[in-house]
């Protein structure tokens, strides 16, 4: 395998302090104050109102702050393909991580100035900046990683993910109490800087530069910066000018408007329905991994292993802390062998893992306390083995089905569909769980067997192939006579 330039080296660690460290942060960090954080909205509405709010309309409004994160995600991922185009890579990956620090510091100042509303405009700030880092994030990698590494590059920012979650729930201990817990925002402003600083020592993505400046010349080196070959290798050239060649037809391929690819009604030529099916088994993928329960469960862990596990608020917390350190062994597992294993091979088990441990989860809290160790194993088995497979590659799998041409437009939408999802699922489940409890667990459960059958059945493998020998294969499912390679 070719060993990462200095280029590449530097650009991972920025992107992944920048995305998917601050997506892990963003994610947990309400997690271990909720119980003070609940008390200090409710205690603020009473001193302006002299009401005291109901659990349930308190609840509401905990799952409205919680699901502010996909609603600015959504809003961040549809202006990133615009950022993409007009700032460039690099432009946009510092514009967006400028965004993170009003986001941190308004939400550490709505205690001391009793506005709780500060929390909610500050995690809408810092979410859309990293919705719009998501897909920068993304498409960098694709565009600048070499394919031996490709998969490698992409599983960090799910490993960094899981460091955020740690770092921010292990900040959490100290600070989780009814007057410190604010100063756990704050240490997020000195990483967001640092990453901004990162940067400005990385050259721009050379598809970028054909895009914005038209120098070929250029292009051509900053690609041999980061694949750390000669500027007249073969590899270079041939890059190149496939990349030039779906510049120039971009216009072409896009004129009746990005959707068109995810259109099952329009087109009926072939070289579309293929294009059209490998856009749609991204949709999939990413989608599957929200019904996992993976990320609604994180988002809620505290409440998971408290309310409806029985465990004191002491043992949530420290489970909710045991589970975001495991994260990091079992997040480097695809970092280090997802291009030796293939996609197929991660997604596949997770799924069915995923699938055994929803429902051992369910028999665990049925069946009471006497069981509550099974249901926290079973929990912790969720978000592990999506660390290590389907959370994982879903961030960077999409992307390897859709020629670049249409990269930036498909992976901004593919974003906003997860977002969505992501904003219905955990914006639903925390007031059913607390209505019907375990029984929300099928809100998981169901739809994780159906995406199961539906990736073993449909996903073809990425694993060392381009984007055309993917599509080929697709149109080979289909048994479609259909040429990419030529």
């Amino acid at each position: 395998m070719r060993r990462p330039t200095l280029s590449v080296c530097i650009l991972s660690l920025a992107l992944c302090v920048s995305g998917g460290f601050q997506q892990g942060y963003i994610a947990s960090v309400l997690n271990p104050p909720y119980v003070y954080i609940e008390s200090f909205i409710n205690e603020t509405v009473t001193e302006r109102f002299g009401v005291v709010m109901s659990d349930d309309l308190l609840s509401t409004v905990w799952s409205f702050l919680n699901v502010m994160f996909p609603i600015a995600s959504i809003v961040g991922q549809f202006l990133a393909a615009w950022m993409c185009r007009r700032f460039g890579r690099k432009g946009t990956a510092i514009i967006s991580s400028l965004l993170y620090l009003p986001g941190t510091i308004l939400s550490s100042l709505s205690y001391p100035v009793r506005s709780f509303e500060m929390l909610f405009i500050g995690r809408f700030l810092w979410s859309l900046g990293n919705g719009i880092n998501a897909v920068n994030t993304t498409v960098w990698i694709v565009e600048c990683a070499p394919t031996e590494i490709r998969g490698t590059m992409g599983s960090m920012q799910e490993f960094s993910m899981a460091i955020g979650s740690l770092f921010v729930q292990t900040i959490g201990i100290p600070f989780n109490s009814a007057t410190l817990w604010p100063w756990i925002f704050v240490p997020d402003v000195p990483l967001v800087i640092f990453s901004i600083v990162l940067f400005l020592f990385v050259p721009d993505s050379p598809v970028s530069i054909l895009e914005r400046e038209q120098d070929i010349d250029k292009a051509r080196s900053v690609l041999a910066r980061y694949y750390g070959i000669s500027v007249d290798a073969p590899e270079i050239n041939r890059e190149l000018n496939l990349e030039r060649k779906r510049t120039e037809d971009k216009e072409r391929e896009e004129r009746p408007g990005i959707l068109w690819i995810f259109n099952p009604f329009g087109q009926k030529e072939d070289r579309v329905r293929v294009i059209q099916q490998a856009a749609w088994l991204g949709v999939i993928v990413k989608i599957a991994y929200v019904f996992t329960g993976a990320r609604a469960l994180r988002a809620y862990s505290t409440f998971f292993l408290y309310d409806m596990a029985h465990f004191t608020l002491q043992g949530a917390n420290l489970g909710s802390w045991i589970v975001a350190i495991l994260r990091i062994p079992f997040g480097l597992i695809p970092v280090l062998f997802v291009d030796r294993l293939g996609r197929r091979l991660l997604m596949n088990v997770s799924m069915v893992i995923t699938v055994v441990a929803l429902a051992a989860i369910m028999v665990g809290i049925l069946v009471g306390d006497s069981l509550q160790i099974l249901a926290a194993c079973s929990f912790g088995a969720v978000m592990l083995v999506n660390a290590a497979g389907l959370g994982s590659v879903s961030r960077f799998y999409a992307a390897e089905l859709v020629p670049r041409s249409l990269l930036i437009g498909t992976t901004s939408i593919l974003a906003g569909i997860e977002a969505v999802t992501k904003i219905a699922v955990e914006f639903a489940w925390f007031p059913v769980a607390n209505m019907i409890g375990v029984y929300s667990m099928l809100m998981f459960l169901v739809p994780s067997l159906a995406f199961l059958v539906v990736i073993w059945l449909m996903c073809p493998e990425t694993s060392n192939r381009t984007v055309f020998e993917v599509l080929e294969d697709i149109a080979r499912r289909k048994k479609l006579k259909v040429s990419f390679t030529h």
